[in-house]
């Protein structure tokens, strides 16, 4: 969003929140480690050089007796959110960035009178913050921008109206741009950002592309951050805990609000999830399963599927205690046009309903086609388990084959399985026959199917089929086609008898 006026915002930058998710205390000799990198150090490791950056394993080869405790995201959200509440007493306004707490200055300048009023508030909950949970440390920014007072909440400094360009600009390239763009620009003699800020728009997006046009304009001040209900990067998980007598449909009341809050982010982010992982927390552990979606996911949809899943697994789980759903996975938003006969929704229906039977009776139980290479059309079609979207033509290396002898043009609506017998006379009741290299005599007329006898209109073919003649168990068959009052049949002859291979609509 552009920046018609410079508005002030306040910060709290926090830090020790993945120690206090894991109870480390500040005596501890202990690190969290997330994907082998050291995020967190307690104090007491601090003395032995364990830094902030350092590999797993070189910060336990520097301190032997090092506790490495890995990192736990979960325990983190919830942290959090309780200590955003503590200065509800100072401004109900307050909003969660990553590990950074923000809200506007002014409704708190007009309420308290002046903006040191308001930090003197602010650090008071700090203080009872810091006494409570000696393992957090918080320092206090303001600025005229979100992404001003977040680094000036980094560094503890408070920028008064008016000199946050400046103060931006005194910072060094590598402090705050990417890497990419910094390493660039160090290249060309610009080591502050105050010369990055000179440089035209245009020059910026040519060489850099969106991403350094992005970081240009929230230098200048041409932008901010976004942070707010709609902000997709706050939306980490949607949960909900589960009470003694809690039903199915009031955890799913409960879990509404926060999906629709996560579907409505995605729609003004261009984006549609595709994946979520949904978890049912027990008295013993966790259930988890992971669902994709084709086009998107609507709350309907999501909750739908959470009650299939806790439904499935009801039988065989202890007592609940949570439920959560995470997402993994978005995708840009493609908006279809509806056909004449609402064609989408009947494929939604079909992907809900395919999804369901698999959460209730298993993954192996339903399965759906797929095209791959061959000639009959029993090789050409294969049934493999659905995985909640519809699956792609298999990739082999004959798929692109000449397949001489396969059928082209459009394929049978239906096609059986396992073939089934049918008779094929003539006008005499003489079984019709395929000899040499496609010579049928005499000329069908009758289709016997079971008890029916249908009369052939016209035929097409036949075609013969060899397969694998240079071998001795060579296998031939004929294919022919008959039109009948109830329609297009395509039967095969083998082993001097006709069966139904499949039939046109």
């Amino acid at each position: 969003m552009m920046l018609t006026t410079p508005r002030r915002v306040v910060a709290l930058d926090l830090t020790g929140i993945s120690a206090l998710a894991l109870d480390l205390t500040v005596s501890d000799c202990a690190a969290v480690v997330y994907r082998g990198q050291i995020v967190e150090v307690a104090e007491a490791a601090k003395h032995h050089g364990v830094v902030v950056g350092m590999r797993s394993s070189e910060a336990m080869a520097r301190c032997p007796m090092l506790e490495v405790r890995e990192r736990d995201q979960y325990r983190e959200e919830q942290w959090l959110a309780r200590l955003l509440r503590m200065f509800d007493a100072v401004s109900p306004h307050f909003r969660r960035y990553r590990h950074s707490f923000i809200a506007p200055l002014g409704s708190m300048t007009r309420y308290f009178g002046s903006e040191p009023q308001v930090f003197a508030a602010i650090e008071s909950v700090i203080a009872s913050l810091t006494q409570t949970y000696p393992q957090v440390r918080a320092t206090l920014g303001a600025a005229d921008s979100v992404f001003v007072a977040l680094v000036a909440a980094r560094l503890g400094c408070r920028i008064r109206p008016g000199e946050s360009v400046s103060f931006v600009g005194e910072r060094r390239v590598t402090e705050l741009l990417p890497t990419p763009v910094a390493a660039v620009l160090r290249e060309v003699g610009m080591e502050r950002i105050a010369d990055f800020q000179r440089l035209d728009g245009a020059v910026v997006a040519a060489r850099f592309g969106g991403t350094g046009l992005r970081w240009h304009r929230l230098c200048r001040l041409e932008a901010d951050l976004v942070v707010g209900d709609d902000d997709l990067s706050e939306i980490v998980m949607c949960t909900t805990t589960v009470f003694d007598g809690d039903t199915t449909e009031r955890i799913s009341f409960r879990l509404m609000r926060p999906l629709d809050r996560l579907v409505h982010a995605a729609e003004q982010s261009g984006l549609v999830l595709v994946k979520a992982n949904m978890v049912l927390v027990t008295t013993t552990g966790e259930l988890t399963k992971v669902v994709e979606v084709l086009d998107g996911a609507s709350t309907t949809e999501l909750i739908a599927r959470l009650r299939w899943f806790e439904q499935a697994t009801r039988s065989r789980r202890d007592p609940l205690v949570e439920v959560r759903v995470e997402p993994l996975g978005w995708s840009p938003l493609r908006r279809r046009q509806l056909t004449l006969d609402r064609q989408e929704l009947k494929e939604s229906a079909i992907l809900a309903t395919l999804t369901r039977l698999t959460t209730l009776y298993g993954d192996a139980s339903v399965r759906v086609p797929v095209l791959q290479g061959g000639r009959s059309l029993g090789e050409q079609g294969v049934w493999v388990p659905w995985n909640g979207r519809w699956p792609s033509p298999m990739p082999s290396d004959d798929t692109g084959a000449p397949w001489p002898g396969r059928l082209r043009g459009a394929a049978p609506s239906l096609v059986y399985q396992h073939p089934r017998e049918v008779g094929l006379f003539d006008v005499a009741g003489v079984p019709v026959g395929v000899y040499g290299d496609g010579v049928i005599l005499p000329q069908p007329a009758v289709l016997v199917r079971g008890r029916e006898q249908l009369v052939i209109s016209a035929f097409h073919g036949p075609w013969v089929v060899v397969e694998r003649w240079w071998e001795h168990r060579r296998r031939r068959y004929v294919r022919l086609m008959v039109i009948t009052p109830k329609g297009v049949s395509l039967v095969i002859r083998e082993a001097q008898r006709w069966w139904l291979e499949g039939e046109f609509a």
